[in-house]
């Protein structure tokens, strides 16, 4: 994981928690899948945000999982290849370890913080906007992790092909094509990301459901994060394709002008819940 910009990500908070209200029955479903397999709660329960990044994710699960999980023991292990990330995100949740590696060597780099004879339903992974930036290798070693452990995830916000803006323009799909081009670069799953954790989820047997959660930009409000989300994405676009440059330019201020009046966006992502206890 490479740590994205600080007020990129201060700047996204809002629009996420908003999206993440549409994730509230996958996170029902995780927590009745980790009160059924221990219904006395006597058996502390880990929690991993992988990808953590400064914490903003960790920081939603445990306001929204603590309530329904009442009197259980929570202990909260933040995991990233970006140290100085996770450097802020210990100033936010002061009580959680930190575990700095790349996802593909998860099952190893969390020999130290788990229990060699897990009980099933001890372990939550989690992570936000995190499975488009991963390989296969790290999906399979998410994987392998929740099914030695015997443990539950759910991965929100994880962003797709589809994107939606109103009204449309015919150069719409040839620039998110370009960024989608982008998005996979590095061998990376970019939009795929959480369709390749479903899948590769059933493949081996385990339980998966999913949801979505878009994020709505809608004119005016939400006039200066649009602009911003708009200038990244060509930013990627371009760099893909950089025969796009003077077209994805005129776009970009034709859609600068329209975010200040008129322009609507929905951003789609994918929330993916896995279930890989023994028995469920």
């Amino acid at each position: 994981m490479i740590g994205a910009a600080q007020d990129w990500l201060e700047a996204r908070v809002p629009f996420d928690d908003a999206a993440r209200q549409q994730s509230l029955p996958l996170l029902d479903r995780a927590a009745q899948a980790l009160l059924a397999a221990d219904p006395t709660g006597r058996t502390p329960l880990t929690v991993v945000d992988l990808g953590a990044g400064t914490g903003k994710s960790a920081a939603w699960f445990r306001r929204h999982l603590s309530p329904r999980l009442p009197g259980r023991s929570i202990n909260w292990l933040l995991v990233d290849a970006h140290e100085p990330s996770l450097e802020i995100a210990t100033q936010h949740l002061t009580d959680a370890d930190t575990v700095v590696t790349p996802l593909s060597d998860l099952p190893a780099a969390l020999d130290n913080h788990l229990p060699e004879r897990p009980a099933p339903g001890t372990l939550l992974l989690t992570c936000s906007a995190v499975l488009d930036v991963l390989t296969q290798d790290d999906v399979e070693a998410i994987l392998t992790t929740l099914t030695t452990h015997h443990g539950v995830g759910l991965f929100l916000l994880s962003i797709t092909a589809d994107w939606h803006l109103e009204p449309a323009d015919p150069r719409d799909p040839e620039l998110a094509q370009a960024f989608a081009d982008h998005q996979r670069r590095d061998g990376k799953l970019g939009a795929e990301g959480g369709e390749a954790m479903l899948r590769t989820a059933r493949e081996r047997g385990i339980h998966t459901t999913h949801g979505n959660s878009a994020w709505q930009l809608n004119a005016p409000r939400d006039t200066e994060f649009t602009r911003r989300f708009l200038t990244e994405r060509v930013a990627a676009a371009v760099e893909a394709s950089p025969e796009l440059e003077v077209e994805a330019r005129d776009w970009l201020e034709t859609r600068n002008r329209q975010a200040a009046d008129h322009l609507n966006v929905t951003v789609d992502h994918c929330d993916v819940l896995v279930d890989a206890r023994r028995d469920h």
